[in-house]
């Protein structure tokens, strides 16, 4: 299994730690996790996490160029290592269950059984808790308050049209084909933009960001992530999905790991 982050600190993302008051800066997280069939089922190869920061009174402005986002990711392509993802999964929810003023996601439900059965689901609280409150979704006293993009929204679109109606304009990890979603290392970049874009249209809609014209996913996580993710290899259709997404045209030689296990 590989971790991929942005972070310094990606197992205290909201600096709880670093606190000498706990009044930590609101962020807005929104998770997602991407499915692969394995021996005839679909299983979990990758999850991210992203972290969007949040005023604590007014919407934030931003463009491609100033908006700034925290992720952590993780994949595998070894079915044995699902366990060790959900282990990942299941530390980033329990933390924006504790610590993140809104948790998003995108239909989760089914994610989030799906990463229970693929670890010791005894073992696992956060997926377990955050599993048990989603049927429940909204504000909570002392916990994040949870929205799910796939059925809070008015009319209940899918994500590439929710996205389309907040004026983003979405890369490969919101159209790709379910039967063609790369697995392991591929995974985890289309992982990180779907959950990049999660978060925005649940930032746009509760009015906690906006912005001008039409907000591109592609160029935003070329600026974020570029040393960060892994790039496909050039000579793959998911390479040139994936460069025609973030709109690179740079090398995509050997990837540059933030972290790696």
């Amino acid at each position: 299994m590989r971790t991929y982050t942005n972070m310094t600190w990606p197992d205290d993302p909201y600096r709880t730690g670093q606190q000498l008051y706990r009044r930590p800066v609101p962020r807005l997280a929104a998770f997602t996790a991407e499915r692969t069939a394995a021996d005839g089922r679909p299983g979990p190869s990758a999850v991210a996490i992203v972290y969007l920061p949040l005023h604590r009174t007014q919407a934030m402005s931003v463009t491609e160029q100033t908006l700034t986002f925290g992720f952590r990711a993780a994949s595998t392509d070894d079915a044995a290592e699902a366990p060790g993802l959900a282990a990942v999964a299941d530390l980033d929810l329990m933390q924006a269950r504790r610590h993140a003023a809104v948790l998003a996601g995108y239909l989760l439900a089914g994610d989030l059984a799906a990463l229970r059965q693929a670890g010791d689901a005894a073992a696992l609280r956060g997926l377990a808790a955050v599993e048990y409150e989603w049927a429940a979704r909204g504000k909570a006293t002392g916990r994040a308050a949870t929205f799910d993009c796939g059925l809070d929204l008015p009319g209940c679109p899918p994500l590439e049209r929710a996205c389309q109606q907040a004026g983003i304009a979405i890369g490969c990890g919101g159209s790709w084909p379910d039967a063609d979603r790369p697995a392991g290392r591929q995974a985890a970049a289309l992982a990180v933009e779907r959950a990049l874009m999660i978060a925005l249209v649940c930032a746009r809609h509760q009015g906690r960001y906006e912005w001008t014209g039409t907000l591109s996913i592609g160029q935003v996580m070329a600026a974020a992530t570029w040393d960060c993710l892994p790039w496909p290899g050039s000579d793959t259709p998911a390479a040139l999905a994936f460069q025609v997404a973030v709109g690179s045209g740079a090398d995509t030689g050997a990837p540059s790991l933030a972290a790696g296990t």
